[in-house]
This record gives C-alpha cells, sequence and structure tokens, in this order.
C-alpha cells in the first residue's frame, strides 16, 4: 500500500517506476526516490539521490550510487513523536511498528508528504542549477568528490 500511495503522487510529474525506485529524467540529471524497508522490522527509509550524467551515463542508478544523496528524515526532521502534539515526523510514519496510527491516516500524511515535500524538491533537482540551489539550502546531503568538481563546490576537509 505504502509504494502505491507514492507511486500515485509521483507518476503525474513523470516518474518512472522501477522496483522500490522512481526516476525523474533529464539530460543532465537523474533524480531517485528510493523507498527502503528495514531488515529489522516494518521501518522503512525514503532516500534521494542525484546521478550527474556528465560524471558517468547510468540508464537508472540506484540511489546508493547517487553523487548527492540523503534521506528524506534528515531533510525534513521537523514533527512530533506525538500524534497528539501535532503533525508527526516522516521517520515516524514510515515506523510501521513503534508509531501507532490509522492506516487510512498514516497512507494519506504520507502521501501529502510526498506531493508537498519531496516531489518540489525532486523536480528541482533534475537540473543542474535546481540541484545548486538545493545543495545551497541544505547542508544535509553527502556528496561525491566528483560531483564536488562537476558541481564547483568546495572540498569539504
Amino acid at each position: 500500500m505504502l509504494t502505491q500511495a507514492i507511486q500515485a503522487e509521483l507518476k503525474p510529474h513523470g516518474f518512472q517506476r522501477k522496483g522500490a525506485n522512481w526516476y525523474l529524467f533529464s539530460e543532465t540529471m537523474i533524480t531517485v526516490l528510493n523507498l527502503q524497508k528495514s531488515q529489522y522490522g516494518a521501518t522503512y527509509f525514503l532516500n534521494l539521490g542525484f546521478w550527474l550524467q556528465q560524471i558517468e551515463h547510468n540508464d537508472f542508478p540506484r540511489e546508493y550510487q547517487c553523487h548527492v544523496r540523503t534521506r528524506a528524515s534528515s531533510l525534513w526532521p521537523e514533527g512530533s513523536h506525538r500524534p497528539e502534539a501535532g503533525a508527526p515526523r516522516i521517520a515516524d510514519l514510515l515506523n510501521i511498528d513503534e508509531y501507532s496510527c490509522d492506516d487510512g491516516k498514516r497512507l494519506e500524511q504520507i502521501s501529502q508528504f510526498v506531493a508537498e515535500k519531496l516531489v518540489p524538491v525532486l523536480k528541482a533537482g533534475v537540473t543542474l542549477e535546481g540541484l545548486n540551489q538545493l545543495l545551497a539550502e541544505h547542508d544535509e546531503f553527502q556528496i561525491t568528490l566528483a560531483a564536488r568538481n562537476a558541481l564547483k563546490l568546495p572540498v569539504s576537509d
């Protein structure tokens, strides 16, 4: 059900699904959204990746292979651990075992998160200019040295 909810939000924006990954393509970039299930239980993670075709061509890179990557819960840590205290964190919504919530409400909130948070970021990152803007606004991305060089970013120590 989780996969179908994500697919319903991404497909109208041109994302192509392959397994647990969704791809959006441009001539220079591929954005990847990956739904990862924990091996220890019913906990899921939404991972974002950006592949720069100028570094190496790849039709369907895995998120962990991407030149720039992060977890959705790192970009958006806000929210409450307690449902009665306000909107839940995405990390809690994706923790099926530990975070009790009505399934319909959970899927509705995850769909809303995908539509309002993930889609704009993934669509922005499909261009070099958009990716550079995202990197300027957020410190949570892991960036390979090849990507730092290609994007003319300072090399961190």
